[in-house]
């Protein structure tokens, strides 16, 4: 006779296809790029925007749907970290990314940040972005 708990269902993992990612870089070539890589791996509905100020902009703006952010931490005007300030008062609830160049002490920062604004941090990639460390990244 068996006593064991029947096991709980396992969570369900989200479709990829129903991922809305946000890219927020102030490169043109890693705006382009990125977009590229996430629809790749499966995530099929992508929004970029060249600034942090814009991004802001366009999740105030109506773009409640977007559920997922990679960020740049090195941009002109309001770089990344600002931009997690300021989207923490937004109370965004999707998950982030951080997608930088600079080494990995800033990303370890970065990553501190994001954690400390209790944002969901799925990881931290370098650029230039490996597309198998960024779709490890992702919800399958």
């Amino acid at each position: 006779m068996n006593l064991s708990t029947p096991r709980p269902p396992a969570p369900l993992i989200p479709n990829r296809s129903k991922v809305s990612a946000l890219v927020v870089d102030d490169d043109a070539f890693q705006l382009d790029l990125l977009p590229q890589v996430l629809r790749a791996v499966g995530v099929m509905d992508v929004t970029t925007a060249n600034s942090a100020e814009k991004g802001l902009s366009l999740l105030a703006g109506g773009k409640s749907r977007i559920n997922l952010i990679l960020l740049d931490l090195h941009m002109q005007g309001m770089d990344g970290f600002a931009m997690m300030d300021e989207l923490a008062k937004t109370a965004f609830t999707g998950d982030l990314i951080i997608v930088s160049d600079q080494n990995e002490d800033v990303l370890r920062a970065g990553a501190l940040v994001a954690k400390l604004r209790r944002f969901s941090l799925l990881g931290t990639v370098s650029k230039p972005v490996d597309i198998s460390a960024l779709s490890a990244l992702l919800p399958h």
